[in-house]
């Protein structure tokens, strides 16, 4: 049962980490039969930075039990999404009760060849030999 909250930020960056992405859209989905019904969505400032979102989680006493029956923690799938980068998914992002969980995303930009069609009809494979070099 998700009887607490955890909350989650996403920092979204490129180049490395060295610059963030701003107006990365950010979908957060429940994972588990508990939170499959959880759904949100949010944008990166321009620091690549969304605001801090509350999730539901189990209560943290689960986690200091060794062995327990039920999971101490919840589970969500993150989905993330700008224009001129690859899309992102991220599986099985565990959300604990009471913890401030920070998820660093690095977005890959899309390249100018993963979008242009070269031209291939106008193309020579005829090689002729330069009767100069014998």
């Amino acid at each position: 049962m998700l009887d607490d909250f955890g909350t989650l930020t996403v920092r979204a960056n490129t180049a490395g980490g060295a610059l963030p992405v701003p107006g990365v859209v950010v979908r957060i989905f429940g994972a588990e039969e508990d939170n499959r019904f959880i759904t949100y969505s949010l944008l990166t400032d321009e620091d690549g930075i969304t605001e801090k979102i509350t999730l539901p989680s189990p209560l943290k006493n689960l986690s200091l039990k060794p062995g327990a029956a039920e999971s101490p923690y919840s589970i969500y799938n993150i989905e993330v999404s700008a224009p001129g980068y690859f899309n992102k998914i991220i599986n099985s992002v565990s959300i604990f009760s009471g913890i401030d969980s920070v998820l660093p995303i690095t977005m890959i930009p899309v390249s100018q060849t993963d979008i242009i069609d070269y031209p291939r009809n106008n193309l020579s494979a005829t090689v002729t030999q330069n009767e100069n070099l014998e």
